[in-house]
């Protein structure tokens, strides 16, 4: 155990470093793609540029100017980049991650109040995928070359096929629109009181996790294989022990090896996913705030959720690594 707190903690430090990379990076790549945001800001009202040659006079000119330029001060934008990087990197330091330009509002009171509506999707998502991919890749092992394998194989791999955004509009048709009765108002923004779960919930979670549980029973099925034939699965069968007893007791917690890597990984995607799904039933997450901050290229919203995917990303992956070390006591980490 000693190995893997010396691992964590190394982990642990990289992990700033490389998120400093990852903001570099995004940072100076949204900068250049969004032009100048005091222009974004006041759609081009406020710029000089963009008033020279309309009708006004001369003091409508030169206090549309100042405004302009003074905007452009508060902002720190007459700075050079690598000194707004800065600048931004010395707020974040300390838990401010800006200011909102279309609100006002600060965006990391916005994002509280916006995360518990993707966790609670993405967690749907989640559990919808991993419920069903592991069962079904159970199954599809254990009746291995028959016909129930083979029908579940062409399932999951028509699952894992099709485009989630494709069944969320399907589900939407067949369920808000043909099936009346369970119409749950989830094509609307906010919470709706009178809202039914089946509509509000599990349609979005069911498919935005769909894709993933095919591919979550492929990876539990091919895990399956391999592990039951290993020669201690042979001797557990050789002594009588019960087929549910060696395939649940020994052969599993192994064959999960392989799956816990990708459903750790999984959350972090589905989260990035929920971009698409939130867009698509109005829900009041992250990934729909991320969406209208990238479609008004609005970059300190766009840098705060980039950061915090990363950040989350890089948690899943040293929570996998830790969940290793339990699942199989041969891993070590020096």
């Amino acid at each position: 155990m000693a190995g893997l707190k010396g691992y964590i903690l190394k982990r642990l430090l990289l992990a700033p470093i490389l998120l400093i990379v990852i903001t570099m990076i995004t940072y100076s790549s949204a900068t250049l793609a969004v032009g100048d945001p005091a222009v974004l800001i006041f759609g081009g009202q406020l710029n000089p540029s963009f008033e020279r040659g309309r009708e006004q006079s001369q003091e409508d000119f030169e206090e549309r100017e100042e405004n302009y330029l003074r905007i452009r001060r508060e902002l720190g934008l007459d700075k050079p980049i690598w000194i707004q990087y800065l600048i931004w990197l010395a707020h974040l330091a300390v838990g401010d991650f800006g200011t909102n330009w279309v609100t006002g509002n600060p965006i990391v009171e916005e994002m509280v109040a916006r995360f518990p509506a993707t966790l609670q999707l993405s967690i749907t998502g989640l559990l919808f995928a991993t419920a069903t991919g592991i069962i079904v890749g159970i199954i599809s092992a254990i009746k291995h070359n028959q016909k129930t394998d083979r029908f579940l194989v062409f399932v999951t791999l028509t699952l894992y096929s099709t485009p989630g955004y494709w069944l969320a509009f399907i589900l939407i048709q067949i369920i808000a629109i043909d099936m009346l009765s369970l119409h749950g108002g989830f094509i609307t923004p906010g919470w709706r009181p009178n809202a039914n779960p089946i509509g509000r919930l599990i349609i979005p979670g069911v498919a935005m996790g769909i894709s993933s549980a095919g591919f979550y029973a492929r990876i539990t099925r091919s895990s399956m294989l391999e592990v039951i034939r290993q020669d201690y699965i042979v001797t557990a069968r050789s002594k009588g022990l019960a087929e549910k007893v060696v395939i649940y007791k020994h052969a599993l917690k192994n064959a999960l090896i392989p799956v816990v890597t990708v459903i750790g990984l999984s959350l972090a995607g589905l989260f990035g996913g929920a971009v698409i799904m939130e867009t698509i039933f109005m829900w009041p997450g992250m990934g729909r705030y991320g969406y209208d901050a990238l479609v008004a290229r609005n970059y300190p919203v766009i840098m705060a959720v980039v950061l915090f995917s990363s950040a989350l990303l890089i948690i899943m992956n040293i929570v996998v690594d830790v969940a290793y070390a339990f699942l199989d006591p041969r891993i070590r980490y020096g």
